[in-house]
């Protein structure tokens, strides 16, 4: 056997290893439910409200307590990614929530969380989502919080701004924030404090849990009650706030501070909702609360991830996940910020009112194979991403022309670009490249030019493209090249030879490739110095386009090497079961403050970039 043919039975051996293990993992229903993991900040609100509640499960407490207590760290911190020396608000989010089930594992480790916080400016530093938490606790006053008035205008009829220019996510935590504090609500039962600060008496729990909300109520307005009117009518059926954990949980004391009990239909369709999100590791008994689960993007990848590497159209396994995204489109005709939202798909699978541009594209991929199956959702699919392209030419995530920056600067606002949604390289990339590869589009068309245009002007100087929901330029970077690979113009061919030699600048000595979670804030890309399988995955599939792109002048023979040198290690690093170890975030959500990893993608990105590289490889040997 020759060393090319010995390479080959390699290559086919990993992939149908990693198809079958995919496989394998399908839920019954025809999802793929792999763990969306936003790290312990999560767990530690979850523990926090449970108690504040008075909900006693230990089944769903005790799972998140072990892994508060696994993941703290030497220096007594708790962080967003493993690179950081420990990041405040969660750390106070962690050692309050231990310290209310009084479940420090030994004496040293609270002494070493506090050390930490004090060393850190202490709870006036925290973010106001964590100071939020505190106030309803009784820890923090809620004058340590800005005033509801300070919003309060994102409600009145002649404002300039309303809270619907806020991106979905943030106004959906925005507005039960503006209530709760507008109310000063308090958790009913004294308790005694946690943290060494000063709580004046308009915040200390009674034992009623309503002392300091009559001043409050005479403080609030006409604005009070549309902003309560704008959040019921937010409620997804399951009564959550878009499936999110935490705007789902300041709903419920939203509830409470209304007067419902905790035997309220509202309150108890929360916390079933919330159960449902809690995921448990069968080998260390950890338990992780999802920040909402990723059936509809885990089930578009794997389908996408399934298909290229040869499984059959018609098997059962993806004709049950094809069934699933397509009962999963958004089709009611709704209207939201004078757009229509129909034809979309949003993250989760009880998110039916909040569908997102990159889910979208993602089913639209998967169905592709299957469009004459379902005519509607791809003719209304295709339809609504069109709809969705800003001013600008971009594509942003969740919204249409939500780009008014000056509001990340409003005093007292500490959300910063969470505030807006912007045309992002990573998002336009993968919309311009779907309609040019799936979509029968044609480069010339106006949508498709002007989308090019926009991505040529924001390539960065080094060759690279930042990507906002991945970490960071390499995922950017990806998304940019397969967009103007698919678009053959020369004039596109300067650009992608500066992107092509970046990734080559980048690329580890061993084939593989990473990046830091702090690329994120630092505005320029930080090498990780070892490799991941996802980012070793996204630039072998950029350089497979680059290499196919016959407007790249550069010698194909070192794109060629660099190619062989990632899929080795790809291939060198894979577990017996089929799948990859990976242990870095590579998704983003709120850069510095919560990054993601999701468990799914060493599974299905490697499979896709090998299956990309083996159909390649097996056309040069042909020749």
């Amino acid at each position: 056997m020759s060393a090319t043919s010995g390479a080959a039975v390699q290559m086919d051996r990993v992939i149908a290893l990693a198809r079958a293990h995919l496989l394998s993992r399908q839920h019954p229903e025809g999802y793929w439910a792999e763990c969306f993991d936003t790290g312990v900040m999560a767990d530690a609100q979850t523990l926090v409200s449970l108690a504040l509640v008075g909900e006693r499960d230990p089944s769903w407490t005790d799972p998140l307590i072990y892994r508060l207590q696994a993941l703290q760290r030497d220096n007594g911190a708790w962080g967003v990614h493993p690179e950081d020396q420990g990041d405040l608000s969660t750390t106070v989010e962690c050692a309050y929530a231990l310290h209310l089930y009084q479940a420090w594992p030994t004496p040293g480790a609270e002494q070493a969380a506090r050390a930490f916080i004090a060393s850190q400016g202490g709870l006036r530093r925290c973010r106001n989502l964590t100071k939020v938490f505190l106030a309803i606790g009784g820890e923090v006053p809620w004058s340590a919080l800005p005033s509801p008035r300070v919003y309060a205008w994102l409600f009145a009829p002649r404002s300039p701004v309303r809270i619907t220019d806020l991106v979905c996510f943030t106004r959906l935590h925005v507005a039960p924030m503006l209530l709760l504090a507008a109310r000063r609500y308090v958790a009913p039962g004294r308790r005694a404090r946690v943290f060494a600060t000063a709580v004046s008496a308009e915040a200390t729990p009674s034992p009623d849990g309503r002392r300091g909300q009559t001043r409050g109520r005479r403080r609030t307005g006409r604005w009070f009650t549309r902003c309560l009117r704008w959040l019921l009518r937010q409620r997804e059926p399951d009564g959550t706030l878009a499936g999110y954990h935490s705007s789902s949980w300041l709903l419920l004391f939203v509830y409470l501070a209304l007067g419902r009990s905790r035997a309220h239909p509202g309150v108890r369709r929360v916390l079933a909702s919330m159960r449902r999100n809690l995921l448990i590791d069968p080998l260390t008994g950890c338990g992780h609360q999802q920040t909402c689960n990723a059936h509809v993007w885990n089930t578009a990848l794997a389908v996408r991830a399934l298909t290229a590497a040869g499984v059959p159209l018609d098997d059962p396994h993806l004709a049950k996940a094809v069934a699933f995204l397509d009962a999963h489109q958004q089709r009611r005709r709704t209207q939201r910020s004078g757009i229509d939202r129909s034809g979309g798909w949003a993250f989760s699978d009880n998110n039916t009112t909040h569908p997102d541009t990159d889910d979208t594209v993602a089913c639209l991929e998967a169905l592709s194979p299957y469009r004459r199956m379902y005519p509607r959702a791809w003719t209304e699919g295709v339809a609504w991403l069109l709809r969705m392209q800003n001013r600008d030419g971009g594509w942003s995530a969740f919204e249409k022309d939500c780009s008014r920056r000056w509001l990340e600067w409003i005093p007292a606002n500490d959300m910063r670009r969470t505030m807006t949604d912007p045309s992002t390289p990573d998002i336009t990339g993968r919309v311009t490249a779907f309609l040019l590869r799936d979509g029968g589009y044609p480069a010339a068309h106006p949508q498709v030019q002007r989308a090019i245009r926009w991505l040529l002007r924001h390539q960065e100087r080094d060759g690279s493209w930042f990507g906002r929901w991945g970490s960071t330029y390499i995922y950017g970077t990806w998304c940019a090249v397969q967009a103007l690979a698919a678009s053959p113009d020369v004039a596109h061919a300067p650009a992608l030879e500066r992107a092509a030699n970046w990734l080559l600048s980048i690329q580890h000595g061993d084939g593989s490739f990473g990046e830091s979670c702090t690329s994120d804030l630092s505005g320029h890309y930080v090498d990780l110095l070892s490799g991941t399988p996802t980012h070793t995955a996204w630039a072998l599939d950029a350089l497979t386009h680059l290499y196919q792109a016959a407007l790249v002048p550069l010698d194909r023979h070192r794109l060629w090497g660099a190619m062989v040198q990632a899929a080795s290690w790809l291939q060198a690093h894979v577990e017996p079961d089929g799948t990859w170890s990976e242990t870095v975030p590579t998704g983003s959500a709120f850069p510095g403050d919560l990054h993601i990893r999701y468990h799914l993608y060493p599974k299905v990105w490697p499979l896709l970039a090998l299956c990309r590289f083996d159909k390649i490889s097996c056309a040069r040997a042909k020749r």
